[in-house]
């Protein structure tokens, strides 16, 4: 197979392309009537009959997948997240049109599409996980211009989810995506990468600074989490001054509880593996607290 300029190998995008028959599926679970060619051009007939909630659900779910506008499908599920999970609890058709829908928009060359049928499978929640399909997926959006999936392919090979773990490209993902993009979550893994001294020697002022970075470029809440509790650890630990950073509680109180906060939201958004994280948010505020409370003699 070709080779990117990255140096990933160039997965073909109609591996994982919607087939006619896919389509003729998707539609209908969406209450979609089809007019299709040979090359599987679709035209899309609603009725507007009324519908229960998950019926609802599947036919915006297929609005959006039929609509042909790039990025449409990934952007409707993203917003639409949590009400797809509860409804896929209830209806195997919810997740079946789910994975549909990315496929089409992958057959018609949408990087987003790529990115988050990847993540589907590397998460297991809604499909099975396949970890081998989430890393092909992540190289394919990565070469269609889509930066989370650079990121994404680094946490493959972090923490070795398709075989061993390989720091050194874990740490060469995480910093070709914090240098074309602006962006809070690689700016963080990379200073994981030398807090923990993987694959770099670990320098806890190198990692101070990019967790730093990565608070300046949290764009919300949920992005403010991963560094502030990362911050506020530092500033309660032993690690503080070597870090070029002094021992201050009340900002490690603040850093904790917006970090409590942005964990919640994340939880209450499918993404129940922060709950560790957020205990530790939790406790770090007894301990800042704690510490400020102590009388001064």
């Amino acid at each position: 197979m070709d080779r990117g300029s990255s140096g990933g190998t160039l997965v073909d995008k109609t591996k994982y392309a919607a087939t006619l028959e896919e389509e003729m599926r998707a539609a209908r679970i969406a209450n979609v009537e089809l007019t299709a060619d040979e090359r599987g051009a679709i035209e899309r007939l609603l009725d507007d009959r009324p519908h229960v909630d998950t019926d609802a659900l599947l036919r915006e779910m297929g609005e959006a997948a039929f609509s042909g506008e790039p990025g449409a499908f990934a952007a409707f599920v993203a917003r639409s997240h949590q009400r797809i999970c509860v409804a896929a609890a209830d209806s195997d058709d919810v997740s079946k049109l789910l994975v549909i829908g990315y496929k089409m928009g992958i057959s018609r060359g949408d990087a987003a599409c790529m990115n988050d049928l990847g993540a589907l499978y590397y998460m297991g929640e809604l499909v099975e996980q396949d970890y081998a399909k989430a890393a092909e997926l992540y190289e394919m959006a990565m070469n269609h211009g889509c930066h989370q999936s650079i990121i994404n392919l680094g946490y493959i090979w972090e923490y070795g989810r398709t075989g061993e773990r390989d720091y050194q490209k874990a740490y060469q993902y995480y910093a070709l995506a914090a240098t074309l993009a602006d962006s809070s979550e690689a700016a963080y893994k990379l200073g994981d990468m030398y807090s923990r001294g993987k694959f770099v020697e670990r320098d806890m002022a190198k990692a101070y600074q990019l967790w730093s970075r990565s608070l300046d470029l949290a764009n919300d809440i949920v992005e403010i989490a991963q560094p502030a509790i990362r911050i506020a650890q530092l500033l309660l630990s032993e690690d503080c001054e070597s870090a070029g950073a002094k021992r201050d509680p009340m900002r490690a109180l603040q850093l904790f509880q917006q970090a409590e906060i942005g964990l919640r939201v994340d939880i209450d958004n499918g993404q129940t593996y922060y709950r560790k994280r957020l205990e530790e948010a939790i406790e770090g505020q007894e301990r800042a607290r704690a510490i400020i409370d102590e009388p001064i003699f």
